[in-house]
């Protein structure tokens, strides 16, 4: 007992070392939680038992990626000729560490889990927003860099110093022990969601270390893991689920289509029983001669798998982008090829630079005939910005002249896609609207539908009086849920749930479609007001038939491995890395979803739970099968 006490207290700088890390791993997490709190309230962090099983989860995340990344330096103790090189690998991966960790407590509002190498795939033209901003981004890097790596390669030295005639076998020891533990329980623990058998889907990313899920990323990135699991028979996949649809209600003259993707567009801002609703005159006036679809659902928190679902009917079950991996040629119906076909001209709009977070390569890859960025509209770099890109009211009247000119070179049926930006996080407003709305009380979300609202009203009124006009079918979905008032509301079913609307100006009818329908309908509708008669691919129906689909399930992605099952009654979620059912709830009576369902016997709830298996397998040998 005395030696092992001798020989801890020889270890005690390489121990405090290793406690050093997690203490300010800890420290950056807290920051963390304080700086996103107000996206989430209390996380769910109710009552104590839940709050310490987070705080245990999230403790043993951060122990093991400070045992891995001191790892090297410890081994230093017992290579003398190679000490200064492997700790500069220690310095290296820890300031990386930190790096990951920091950046992802402003990152995390935009993407809603921790981060992954959809960091890669964003904002690639960032100098042209603006180059101080972006040289003072890189300043602050640097000297983080600096200062980060001068501090523990001064920490690092002055542990080696003080072991120099002595070799921290036990504080190795327990590194390697610790590390090795994400590999117990047959190789679950590796995974980043290992947490969710003990803690809610949305305490994930408390959970989680932002190093952890990175890295992790990029190994699921080379291998493009997919939910590779076979749940049921050919046979009986095919009878819970197929992805060859044929809409039975077509319009029997191509009608021209404008499809408005609203970016961060929650369904509360439509619910005239929610007090906080923003007022939107051109909304309110439109829905009067809408369709308005109140059970509709998006099918991640993020854009890039949104605007898929939306153009393409297709999830995304890798963790990159689906235009971004090499799965893009995969079976699929292109919806800019098969509208060709029919002879419709097609365009993109979006006030992003070119190519930001790749969506003019997603356009390319669904066939559009153009792509029209903020680049194309004159004077842009003139003109007042979001952080995003150009205000839409300048790209709203770009299209506006572009759709006038094509209808004078009599160019119908047209499809054309607006993508808005303005009510993306951080809600920037043109200085003019900022004064206009400095008097009233209400979250910054709020501010910017209204200005949407008021962009919207300009460009129908411009375009209403144009004899194509009347031909014309204009369809709203957001590309997924934003927290619309800072409030605790995300619960994992609510925060999936968008607005759509369809307004076709020859019928002028109003109308609450209360059944289920999703983001991948969004293309089967297009392809039936285009009078498209075709079997097409695609996860979704027709929002023309969704009448016929009264009892209908939809699909939503929470995070890189659950996915959930939604129909009326129930919300029943899956770990797709492992094949096992977590949980089903019945969410409208069980609000607070405290009574876990599963597992159950119940008839309806074990076709829910294959509905869900049918719907991965036949994602993954879509996948498999490019």
């Amino acid at each position: 007992m005395a030696n092992i006490k001798q020989a801890l207290t020889k270890e005690k700088p390489a121990l405090l070392f290793l406690l050093k890390l997690l203490i300010l791993l800890c420290l950056v997490k807290t920051i963390f939680l304080i700086y996103n709190y107000s996206f989430f309230g209390d996380w769910g962090n109710q009552p104590f038992a839940m709050a310490s099983k987070v705080v245990a989860w999230s403790i043993y995340y951060d122990a093991v990626m400070a045992c891995m990344v001191a790892l090297p330096m410890l081994i230093a103790t017992l290579l003398k000729p190679l000490q200064q090189f492997l700790l500069w690998i220690s310095v290296i991966l820890i300031v990386a560490l930190f790096f990951l960790n920091c950046v992802d407590i402003f990152y995390f509002p935009f993407h809603r889990q921790r981060a992954d190498n959809d960091l890669l795939y964003v904002l690639r033209n960032p100098f042209s927003y603006g180059k101080v901003m972006v040289l003072m981004l890189i300043a602050g890097m640097v000297l983080f860099i600096f200062f980060t790596s001068k501090y523990f390669l001064k920490s690092g030295n002055s542990v080696l110093k003080k072991l120099s005639s002595y070799k921290p076998l036990f504080t190795l020891a327990l590194s390697v022990v610790i590390i090795a533990s994400l590999f117990f329980n047959r190789g679950k623990r590796l995974l980043p969601t290992a947490a969710l058998v003990n803690v809610q889907a949305e305490q994930l990313p408390l959970t989680q270390n932002s190093f952890h899920t990175f890295f992790y990323s990029l190994y699921r990135n080379r291998e493009y893991k997919l939910p590779a699991h076979l749940f049921m028979t050919q046979q009986a996949q095919q009878q819970y689920f197929s992805i060859y649809k044929q809409p039975t209600h077509v319009a029997d003259t191509p009608k021209n289509i404008v499809l408005f993707i609203m970016e961060s567009v929650p369904f509360e801002f439509f619910d005239t029983a929610n007090s906080l609703k923003p007022s939107l005159p051109f909304f309110d006036s439109l829905l009067q001669h809408s369709t308005f679809y109140n059970n509709a659902f998006s099918f991640s928190y993020t854009s890039n798998k949104g605007i898929v679902a939306m153009l393409s009917g297709l999830p995304t079950i890798i963790d990159i982008p689906l235009y971004h991996s090499h799965y893009t040629g995969l079976t699929k119906t292109s919806i800019g090829k098969k509208l060709a076909a029919k002879g419709y001209s097609s365009s993109f709009y979006v006030g992003d630079n070119y190519d930001d977070f790749g969506f003019a390569k997603c356009a390319n890859w669904l066939g559009f005939q153009q792509y029209n960025s903020m680049e194309k509209v004159k004077g842009y770099k003139q003109l007042e910005k979001h952080t995003m890109g150009l205000h839409d009211e300048y790209m709203l009247g770009y299209m506006q002249q572009q759709m006038q000119q094509q209808m004078q070179q009599t160019k119908q049926p047209f499809f054309q896609c607006f993508y808005n930006i303005s009510t993306h996080y951080p809600n920037d407003l043109p200085e003019y609207f900022k004064k206009k709305t400095a008097a009233l009380n209400i979250p910054a979300p709020h501010k910017s539908m209204m200005y949407y609202d008021e962009c919207l009203a300009n460009f129908f009124e411009k375009i209403k009086s144009q004899p194509w006009f009347s031909n014309t079918v204009f369809i709203f979905c957001s590309d997924h849920w934003a927290s619309p008032s800072n409030a605790h509301d995300e619960d994992g079913i609510n925060s999936f749930r968008i607005p759509i609307i369809v307004y076709e100006p020859s019928a002028n009818k109003k109308e609450m479609q209360s059944n289920y329908v999703s983001q991948f309908d969004i293309m089967n509708t297009v392809m039936a007001y285009a009078g498209i008669k075709d079997s097409i691919i695609s996860y979704g129906n027709s929002l023309t038939d969704a009448r016929l689909f009264p009892n209908r399930t939809v699909f939503t992605k929470k995070n890189e491995a659950v996915y959930q099952a939604i129909n009326s009654q129930y919300a029943l979620g899956i770990n797709a890395d492992n094949g096992e059912i977590l949980y089903c709830y019945q969410y409208k009576t069980d609000k607070e979803k405290k009574y876990n369902l599963w597992p159950s016997k119940d008839t309806a709830i074990l076709k829910l739970a294959n509905e869900l298996k049918a719907f991965l397998q036949t994602a993954y040998e879509q996948y498999k099968n490019k």
